[in-house]
């Protein structure tokens, strides 16, 4: 398989094993695995008060040619503008955790987080990241997150729920723009194959200032229960979730999507109704025959990225980004 082809596989792949509890000093540090499955990521997301869209991940993973790898990637995804997805592999020696610093770096990437802030910084393909967010990372989990399969695990925490952001964005050859809006972070750590971790994801996140801030992550594994699945206001606790259902009008680009999320009682406790498309990622599909040689081992995950209205009743619906990711587009 071509190097830019593993790469953007493994990239999307450890989008997908979303943390792990540590304390606060070490909330930056992996904690490693010898299994053949093990994936860590730190996750950094930014919606900037223009519409841009902006990602940053940290992660390490022993997925794929070698062991303990690093890899860093962005995103970033300007409203009428081509799409900016960098992203760097590094061996086991250009990744590390510094304690006395509290900063993980991989390759020309970093992410730290002390005295009240936090700062990533991602230098790929003659561009340049930086977010900084005014909080440092309180790491927190909330109910179900995690699951089990076999002896395999995978865990998720926030982060940085909420908090206001400075972002500053350089494209190869352009000049440094810097914007603010809201960000979130969290961390994950799985050792189950990639393929058996979930049938289906959906996360949302509503963080920029001027109205209520939210974020809901809902999973669908592949025997058919649910978990975790939960929503989270800004200002309250985290709020465990009974299940969803998904439905779909369209398909590919032209997909426009409608969640039902349902609480303990039963009962529909909100709709997720996407409203655009901001991108549309499927690595293993994008491989062609190659892709068919990896599909039994890691699945064939497809993303898609949706600006998007959470309604709940009662109460002023809320804006904000939707992830939907399938295994398989079906």
């Amino acid at each position: 398989m071509r190097r830019e082809g593993r790469l953007q596989v493994l990239g999307l792949l450890l989008t997908l094993l979303l943390p792990t509890v540590a304390a606060a000093g070490a909330a930056l540090e992996p904690t490693l695995s010898s299994s053949d499955n093990y994936g860590e990521s730190f996750t950094f997301i930014g919606d900037l008060e223009d519409g841009t869209f902006v990602l940053v991940q940290l992660q390490v993973t022993n997925i794929g040619p070698g062991s303990r790898t690093g890899i860093c990637r962005a995103t970033v995804l300007k409203p009428g503008q081509r799409s900016w997805t960098p992203q760097k592999k590094v061996g086991a020696k250009e990744w590390s955790y510094d304690a006395a610093t509290s900063t993980f770096r991989v390759g020309a990437c970093s992410a730290r987080s002390a005295d009240g802030v936090t700062k990533v910084e991602a230098g790929l393909e003659g561009g340049r990241v930086v977010l900084e967010y005014a909080a440092q990372v309180e790491p927190r989990s909330p109910e179900g997150s995690e699951v089990e399969v076999g002896s395999a695990r995978y865990r998720h925490e926030v982060t940085l729920a909420f908090s206001p952001l400075k972002a500053t964005v350089q494209q190869p050859k352009g000049t440094a723009v810097t914007l603010s809006g809201g960000g979130y972070a969290d961390h994950t750590r799985s050792t189950i194959p990639p393929g058996k971790l979930a049938r289906r994801w959906v996360r949302f996140r509503a963080l920029r200032d001027g109205g209520e801030r939210m974020v809901l992550l809902a999973r669908e594994g592949q025997d058919g229960e649910f978990g975790p699945v939960y929503s989270w206001t800004e200002g309250g606790a985290p709020s465990a979730m009974e299940s969803f259902t998904l439905s779909r009008e369209g398909a590919k680009e032209r997909s426009v999507w409608t969640v039902d999320v349902f609480g303990g009682d039963g009962a529909k406790a909100m709709v997720l109704k996407s409203t655009s498309l901001l991108q549309r990622s499927a690595p293993v599909e994008e491989l062609g025959m190659l892709g068919g040689l990896i599909k039994p081992v890691v699945g064939s995950p497809v993303t898609y990225l949706h600006r998007a209205v959470l309604e709940r009743s009662g109460k002023t619906p809320v804006a904000g980004l939707m992830e939907v990711t399938l295994e398989g587009d079906l």
